[in-house]
């Protein structure tokens, strides 16, 4: 016999920390049971039918009244896959309009927060609480100072103060022509020239003037 139209062969329970979809083996239990009762009916109205009673257990039951029973459990079998496919599709939806919503929601309670942050009473009949103030005290202060101080030295960053006090520096006329220029092809530069021409100009007017004076002795 086929299982009974329009029911599926597994059963998918919703996960809700893993979100997955998780096959189960009850529906196909069920579907199973359905199939073995219905064929209990079956060979009852075919092999048993003609009997007036039958002993079953420690009473006596008529063939009608042994479809009955198996009546009665399918049909409660049928009822338990549908609410369990009830049950099934309404966590589904829950979770999906809540995924959706959530967004919102925040967003109101953070509202309703902001307004009544100084009314506690208030908060309390939207079912909030205001969020409680950190309080620092000595030693952690000093902490995160002496944290931020290891910081800016570790990445070689001033405040704002000490930036101010930093000036740029131009460097002079002899500190960029230091060295002495350098000779270009073997010639003597023009100071060179000069210099060694300044000798013999003092030479020559020395022997004019000794020339002049041994005239005049004539």
């Amino acid at each position: 016999m086929q299982p009974t139209p329009g029911f599926r062969e597994y059963h998918c329970n919703v996960n809700r920390k893993g979100g997955s979809c998780v096959v189960s083996n009850v529906k196909l239990n069920r579907v199973s049971q359905l199939a073995g009762e219905q064929k209990l009916i079956d060979g009852t109205k075919q092999f048993l039918w003609q009997l007036q009673s039958i002993p079953v257990g420690s009473q006596m039951v008529t063939p009608p009244e042994i479809v009955k029973i198996l009546d009665d459990r399918i049909a409660l079998v049928k009822a338990a896959i549908a609410a369990a496919d009830a049950r099934a599709a309404a966590v589904k939806a829950e979770r999906d309009e809540r995924t959706k919503t959530t967004p919102f929601v925040n967003s109101l309670k953070r509202m309703v927060v902001g307004m009544f942050s100084q009314s506690p009473n208030t908060l309390g009949v939207f079912g909030l609480k205001a969020p409680k103030v950190a309080k620092r005290t000595v030693a952690s202060k000093s902490v995160a100072v002496e944290k931020v101080a290891a910081t800016r030295k570790a990445r070689n960053t001033m405040g704002p103060k000490a930036r101010k006090s930093v000036r740029g520096t131009v460097p002079s006329a002899a500190t960029k022509g230091g060295g002495s220029e350098p000779t270009t092809g073997g010639q003597p530069s023009a100071a060179n020239k000069s210099g060694g021409s300044e000798p013999a100009t003092g030479g020559s007017s020395s022997a004019s003037a000794g020339s002049t004076a041994t005239k005049a002795g004539a």
